[in-house]
């Protein structure tokens, strides 16, 4: 190979890794929309840490999150399931900003959810069609605290 090949070469490589530097930039910074969705993959995986994405007040009342899941888990066992037959998987997430200033935002959340007993559960019965798909049409208020969103008010419940 002749040094201009070299070059032209190098150049790709180099130019390769500059994109990949400014999407990995891209996406780890926190606005609306990527706060809700954390929120609500976590809400509805039963996921104790959703506490995180939950402004102050929500997440105070540690009595809310834990009542969620204690309540979810009855729901499981007297319907003969264990509680991790209630978590659900995302697909298909569109989400919007329908109102922003600096200090809070309304985002509104569509998408399709399956059972997810188990990760690969819920891919496999989206890819082969199997079970109930149920829908999520949601709009979530958010709050900025300190540097990050918080989901400050919702309606979300745990699909039965």
């Amino acid at each position: 190979m002749k040094t201009r090949d070299y070059m032209a070469l190098a150049l790709v490589v180099i130019l390769g890794v500059f994109v990949q530097i400014i999407l990995l930039t891209a996406d780890v910074r926190e606005t609306p929309v990527r706060a809700a969705e954390e929120f609500t993959r976590a809400f509805f995986k039963l996921d104790p840490d959703m506490t995180e994405r939950m402004c102050a007040d929500l997440a105070a009342d540690k009595t809310f999150v834990d009542n969620l899941i204690h309540d979810t888990a009855i729901e499981a066992r007297n319907r003969g399931f264990s509680p991790g037959y209630m978590r659900m998987q995302l697909f298909q997430v569109e989400a919007s900003v329908l109102a922003q200033d600096e200090q809070s935002a309304q985002v509104h959340l569509r998408s399709e959810m399956r059972r997810s007993i188990h990760p690969a559960f819920a891919a496999f019965a989206k890819m082969w069609n199997l079970g109930e798909a149920h829908h999520l049409d949601e709009t979530l208020d958010l709050v900025k605290e300190g540097d990050q969103w918080k989901v400050c008010n919702h309606g979300l419940q745990i699909a039965m």
